[in-house]
């Protein structure tokens, strides 16, 4: 699912939040079913109000917009209402013009204005998206009354795919809502609605400069002052700094759930004398120090102990396995305390079962961030593992950053939830499992491999 903004221009009432998505769900249903259509209004206005021949203030609107008729200066057309009926109104406070559309409650207790027909016939992952709208309540009975401005993904059998909405209480005033929604399949369609909750008999809203734009991608910014790295050069099929680097053994990871027997072998953990790091996992039927027997051997390393820093931005670059059942990690660890008091900093797993998705996530007590959303790329119809990948980690003592390629994907501030338990020393991780989240690897050809070209460690993140 998309990120959810809420804040952006006040807030209301969980219920009514919760009766906002219920409405989302709604409307999915409902242009499923062949006998329900939207009631569209083809054109509006007639003659224009005498107040309309006055000089009107114009918005220098987005010269991308996809939405048609986006200040309903002549007519409606391209709009429709769910459970409303529209009209165009001069209106002296017009944001972009002389005149507005009118969304006039005709049933229900939610309304809406939508854009017909959807505005994007066919997305391409990765895009995002900038819905923008300005809004008023039409009449004193519907001030205070929640809205939202909503861009939404569908795929081919309507269902909704993602979400992303911002809000406000509606005022006699117009308010400036936008909202971005990064596209999460290709081939779906994206539409933009604008709905009031709560309605009534006789509520009615106004909106203006209604618009929909491709948000150009960002540029990747870079990080400064590095504190320390390890770029992986040395003898080929040589172990790793044993300064640095600690390899942890065992079979009975994730209690169990894994299903491969970690070794320091050279066979599974060693340079390429290319200036990068392997991490080989292999089918074997292997018995650790341990006693445990596994089907598989792979490596975990770290350097706990050894090279611990509190504070700023670990990036690791890497190329991961494709293979079915492969699940590669690059992470970090509070050095103090047990799992989840000492937190973790997640910052690329992959999914051998999804190859084409990297998350970056962040764990502490009660503090469960990121993953799917915001903490997922995306690189249909690519696989992670066809290029080699940039994925980075900052926090200091008031906030975590989660970077992808070099461009901030998400911030997670101090007191969002749970406890902050991140003010310590931590240590890296890297390490290739099997099974659990990756899948299934029975069917896979093996070796499987994660590369690493390099870690690094830096006071400041990227500065986009």
């Amino acid at each position: 699912m998309f990120e959810i903004r809420r804040y952006g221009q006040g807030s209301f009432h969980a219920e009514e939040f919760m009766r906002q998505r219920v409405a989302m769900w709604q409307r999915t249903w409902m242009g499923m079913l062949s006998g329900v259509a939207l009631a569209t209004v083809g054109c509006a206005g007639g003659a224009p109000a005498s107040d309309e021949s006055a000089a009107a203030s114009r918005l220098s609107l987005p010269p991308g917009n996809l939405l048609p008729n986006p200040s309903f200066e002549s007519n409606v057309t391209g709009w429709s209402s769910w459970q409303g009926s529209l009209s165009r109104s001069a209106h002296a406070s017009a944001p972009d013009g002389a005149s507005v559309v009118r969304v006039t409650r005709t049933a229900g207790d939610m309304y809406s204005l939508d854009d017909a027909p959807d505005a994007v016939a066919s997305t391409t992952a990765g895009t995002v998206y900038r819905a923008s709208a300005y809004v008023a309540a039409g009449n004193a009975g519907t001030v205070g009354k929640p809205v939202v401005l909503v861009v939404r993904e569908r795929n081919a059998a309507g269902a909704t795919v993602g979400y992303a909405e911002d809000s406000a209480s509606l005022t006699t005033a117009f308010q400036h809502l936008t909202v971005d929604a990064p596209v999460q399949q290709s081939g779906n369609r994206v539409d933009v609605y604008v709905l009031q909750s709560g309605a009534v008999s006789g509520n009615v809203f106004l909106a203006d400069a209604v618009t929909l734009e491709v948000v150009p991608p960002a540029t990747p910014g870079e990080p400064s002052h590095l504190l320390w790295s390890d770029e992986f050069d040395g003898v080929a099929g040589t172990s790793p700094n044993p300064q640095v680097w600690q390899a942890e053994t065992g079979g009975m990871w994730d209690r169990g759930r894994t299903l491969q027997q970690y070794t320091g072998r050279t066979q599974n953990v060693q340079l390429d004398g290319s200036g990068h790091l392997r991490i080989t996992a292999l089918r074997e039927t292997y018995t650790g120090g341990d006693g445990v027997t596994r089907d598989y051997t792979s490596a975990r390393i770290h350097t706990k102990g050894r090279l611990e820093r509190q504070y700023g931005y670990v990036e690791v670059r890497l190329k991961a396995p494709v293979g079915n059942g492969t699940w590669p990690a690059a992470w970090l660890m509070g050095s103090t305390g047990e799992w989840p008091a000492n937190g973790e900093f997640d910052i690329f797993e992959g999914e051998g079962a999804l190859p084409t998705l990297a998350h970056g996530t962040l764990h502490g007590p009660g503090i469960t961030y990121g993953w799917d959303s915001p903490g997922q790329v995306d690189y249909a119809p690519a696989r992670v593992g066809d290029a080699w990948r940039t994925f980075g980690i900052f926090w200091d003592a008031n906030r975590v950053e989660w970077y992808a390629d070099r461009i901030k994907r998400f911030t997670f501030a101090r007191g969002t939830m749970g406890t902050w338990v991140f003010d310590q020393p931590n240590h890296v991780i890297l390490n290739l499992a099997l099974g659990d989240l990756g899948g299934d690897p029975a069917s896979t050809v093996f070796p499987q491999v994660l590369e690493v070209d390099y870690v690094r460690w830096y006071a400041n993140a990227p500065s986009n």
